[in-house]
């Protein structure tokens, strides 16, 4: 259920929401990294200041935020004065909001414990647009070859990778659904009539891709998603003739993407980050990890799937597909990031439920 929220804008409330909500508590100043731990100083004469260590300039307007209970309140603040780490802030407003956690997460033990758990074979969407960046000539000529294995076959061949497009329509739709686009003839008006597929093909794909829309000769597509471990499209092959296409040609497109995901695992493109990170907190809807190393960030962009493996006390294995939702910086220099899990497998999710349980025994 969504959050009940309250905006707080009267000055005479002030001093009491910020002696209630943020004396001697976390709080955290947001920035496009993430959330910065930083140490409310106090509030008097209508400004609030803060210290916040390692930080050389802010910008004209910030956001602070703390939690109490089900409550997390955002203080919009303006930048005043800053001495030395000390910033003073005039407050413009609070928002309030109140939303119950839809679970407790379970602390973890720090590194040396037996009941200690790993993140490892970590791999990212962010990671993967850096290895097809850095594999750019490997995988033109690959490109290459295909396309010129295709040459006479169809009237059109297209390889995307997700690191050359941030915008393209089908890379979108991938991203959310893995289902081929296979429309046989945008000309069979009678024949296509009240086709839902088409309809939304034209209207979504079609009418925004203005070079094909420009190619009127071109009347049918195939589109296949080229997918990481069944679980993060990493791209696309897309066909166009002049002519009408059928199943046939649906299965040579599949039998082709299937290639081209056997030349990345046999060519080792894809290799996870060797890297291991330390759980500090689990649930059955979430994990906290936990490092030190602000280049490991690169991993974590906010709301990119990742897909991970914990080892179990008991050397079960458990694999899932993980969204970044926050990272917290603390003073200690340690980063925390805060993913929600998205998918995992039947095995999987009765392993770590029974190891959830054994920990709250």
């Amino acid at each position: 259920m969504a959050g009940t929220i309250k905006t707080i804008s009267d000055k005479a409330q002030f001093k009491e929401i910020f002696d209630k909500f943020f004396l001697r508590r976390d709080v955290f100043i947001k920035t496009k990294s993430g959330d910065m731990s930083i140490q409310f100083l106090g509030y008097a004469d209508g400004n609030v200041a803060f210290k916040i260590p390692r930080v050389k300039s802010l910008p004209d307007s910030i956001v602070v935020l703390t939690r109490l209970g089900d409550n997390t309140i955002y203080a919009s603040l303006k930048l005043l004065v800053r001495n030395e780490d000390t910033f003073t802030f005039i407050p413009i407003q609070f928002q309030v909001i109140m939303e119950k956690r839809r679970e407790e997460r379970t602390d973890l033990p720090e590194a040396g414990g037996k009941n200690v758990l790993f993140v490892t074979n970590l791999m990212s969407e962010s990671m993967i647009q850096n290895i097809l960046d850095l594999n750019e000539k490997k995988l033109g000529i690959l490109k290459d070859n295909i396309k010129r294995d295709l040459k006479g076959k169809f009237d059109r061949t297209k390889i995307v990778l997700l690191n050359e497009t941030r915008i393209d329509v089908r890379m979108k739709r991938f991203q959310d659904a893995w289902t081929p686009i296979f429309i046989r003839d945008i000309t069979a008006a009678e024949a296509n009539r009240g086709d839902r597929e088409l309809s939304s093909y034209m209207s979504e794909i079609y009418a925004k891709d203005y070079k094909l829309a420009g190619q009127k000769e071109l009347i049918s597509e195939i589109t296949l998603p080229l997918i990481y471990r069944n679980i993060i499209p990493y791209g696309y092959i897309q066909v166009n003739n002049v002519k009408p296409m059928n199943d046939t040609h649906l299965t040579s497109i599949k039998r082709l993407a299937a290639m081209i995901n056997e030349y990345f695992v046999k060519e080792k493109i894809f290799e996870p980050a060797k890297e291991r990170f330390i759980v500090n907190d689990v649930s059955m809807k979430g994990i906290g990890i936990v490092f030190r190393d602000r280049r490991l960030l690169r991993y974590f962009a906010k709301d990119s799937r990742v897909i991970i493996e914990l080892m179990l006390p008991d050397d079960n294995r458990v694999t899932m597909v993980v969204v970044v939702r926050n990272t917290i910086f603390h003073d200690s220099g340690i980063i925390k990031v805060g993913m929600e899990i998205a998918t995992i497998d039947a095995i999987s999710e009765v392993n770590y439920e029974e190891y959830l349980q054994t920990m709250k025994q």
